[in-house]
């Protein structure tokens, strides 16, 4: 026999035992089961509507009007912050701030606090978030005065 001719015997012989092995035998089989898994599970999962996903992007947007009204019935009064101390530990920043005039209360960085919340501290000065927006408020600043006309 002609070395040539049992060259390609050989290449015709592997390559029809290749065919065979993946046709009947597919290598690919356990992949394709594990695709057709993460499909049904997709398919049969909580889709969430536009107002669920906003609402989990910025619960706080889903919530505030984007234009707080200043004037007229129901309308908003800035808050009178006064800033009467600060506290800064390794994970957590506080501030204790007098709003409206009433008694100071701890306010931490992150966490929510009703109309006012406290974004950031440092030495001298905490940001804070109120109805009407950020607002920075000083350690030195001179505390809120009452408004012409107000009281008695």
């Amino acid at each position: 026999m002609d070395t040539t001719k049992l060259i390609l015997a050989g290449a015709a012989a592997a390559g029809a035992a290749g065919l065979l092995l993946t046709v009947f035998a597919d290598p690919t089989a356990g992949d394709l089961r594990r695709l057709d898994g993460v499909a049904t599970t997709a398919k049969s999962a909580v889709r969430l509507t536009v107002p669920a996903q906003a609402a989990l992007m910025a619960p706080d947007m889903a919530q505030r009007p984007i234009f707080a009204m200043t004037t007229g019935n129901g309308a908003l009064a800035e808050k009178t912050l006064q800033l009467v101390g600060i506290a800064i530990s390794p994970g957590r920043k506080a501030a204790l701030v007098s709003v409206d005039g009433a008694a100071p209360v701890w306010f931490v960085a992150g966490q929510p606090g009703g109309d006012v919340r406290l974004i950031d501290v440092d030495g001298r000065r905490a940001r804070l978030d109120t109805p009407l927006g950020e607002r920075m408020v000083g350690l030195n600043d001179a505390p809120p005065t009452p408004a012409v006309g107000a009281g008695g």
